[in-house]
Order: structure tokens, then sequence, then C-alpha cells
């Protein structure tokens, strides 16, 4: 069974008058098992280097972080794929920043944007196959989603890749990606917990920093994938 596993956070506040005017998802992606050990591994290390440097016990999140320190975290797990989509909500419609329930399914489309781009490529590479059955694993960071809004995602995800969809708004069909069986499991985690998290977490920082100090170097990442949206 092929399995592809993606790990996402966010970075920016998707309103209107967000500061920045950018919203980011950011992860990192594994197709075995092995790879994503080693890559946990790597981080937790210099994760726990850092807080021994820093002389905290917290959770090291970007937000609290010096550059510097941020960097050194990016740097143990760089080599490994990552994924980014990029939202320039100053090109958002006014509608979609008008309610939660609106901004959610917008925040939830660019996510599936996100995924399955990452996949075309993955089969485009040979790295794995449309023909053989999958399991799409999704780790996001831990938010307020209504239940009914999980299995809305999850399904909307698995629909898309299985069966492709129409949409009627725009007249354009979005053709399906695999032609075998197709299961998509989504989790939301509580970063403290979840190393692989903290780390998108710094990805997804750096990516919005990247924008917010216009330096275009941040993002010049080996085996990395961005999208911007619209």
């Amino acid at each position: 069974m092929q399995e592809v596993i993606f790990f996402f956070d966010d970075s920016g506040v998707f309103h209107k008058n967000a500061p920045g005017h950018y919203f980011i998802y950011a992860g990192y992606v594994f197709t075995n098992r092995e790879e994503l050990n080693s890559a946990r591994r790597k981080y937790i290390n210099a994760n726990k280097k850092l807080k021994k440097a820093l002389g905290r016990a917290d959770e090291l999140k970007a937000v609290n972080l010096s550059f510097k320190h941020k960097r050194s975290l990016f740097n143990a797990v760089k080599e490994y794929n990552s994924v980014a989509v990029v939202v320039d909500l100053d090109r958002i419609y006014d509608y979609v920043l008008a309610n939660k329930k609106s901004i959610c399914r917008y925040k939830d489309y660019v996510l599936k944007r996100c995924v399955k781009n990452k996949l075309k490529q993955l089969i485009a590479d040979g790295i794995i196959s449309k023909d053989e059955d999958v399991t799409i694993r999704i780790y996001i960071d831990e938010q307020l989603t209504a239940t009914n809004g999980y299995y809305d995602l999850r399904d909307s995800i698995k629909e898309e890749l299985k069966y492709g969809i129409v949409n009627f708004d725009y007249g354009k069909i979005h053709h399906h990606l695999f032609d075998a069986d197709v299961t998509v499991s989504i989790e939301y985690c509580d970063s403290s917990k979840n190393y692989m998290i903290q780390a998108s977490d710094i990805l997804a920082n750096r990516i919005w920093s990247s924008y917010i100090m216009n330096k275009s170097e941040l993002r010049k990442i080996d085996n990395h994938m961005t999208l911007t949206i619209p």
C-alpha cells in the first residue's frame, strides 16, 4: 500500500485587515516511514539542543524565537520534501472574507489544492503510482474546527483525488489523480506533542516572513514546492 504523509501548520491571519496581507500553509511530505522517522529524530535533536542552550522547557514556536534560532531548526530538516500554499489576501474577494464559515471553506480549498499539487508531482516523478491503492494522511496543527468541517475536508479531498470534480461556478473540470482506491485521514494535532508540526510552524513562518520582509531568498529551498493563490 502506498502512503503519503503530510504535516501542516499556518502563518499569518486570514483577515482583510491582517498585517502583512499573506496567509501561509506550509509543511513536510513523506512517502515512507523510514524517512519520516529520520526527519523527526533530526528535528528532536536540534530542538533539544536549542532548548538546552536557551534554558527553556516550553514548546519552541517561531513567534518567540530569533531569526538565528529559527534558522537552526529549519536547517535540521531542510533536506526533506516540503510544500507551501501562499494566499495573497489583497486579491481575495470580500465575500470570502465576510464570515468565519466562508473563511474556513476557503482555507480548506487552498489546503486541498496544495495536497493535490504535490501528489500530482509525485506521480509525474514516478515516486508514487496512480494505478495503486494509496493512503493519504494529513496532520494539521490543532485549530477550532467543527466535526462536520473535518468530514467535509476529508471527503472533499478524497472525492477530487479519486473521481475529480466539476466546478459549476466557473465551468472547470478538475480531473481525478488516481485510478485505484484512495483513503484519506485527517488529524488535528497538539503541536507540543508533534515535532513535525513544530517543524512546519518554523517553515510556515519563514515563508510568511519572506514576504513581509521582501526577502525572496528565504523561499529558495531545495526539494520545495510552492503554490500561490489566487
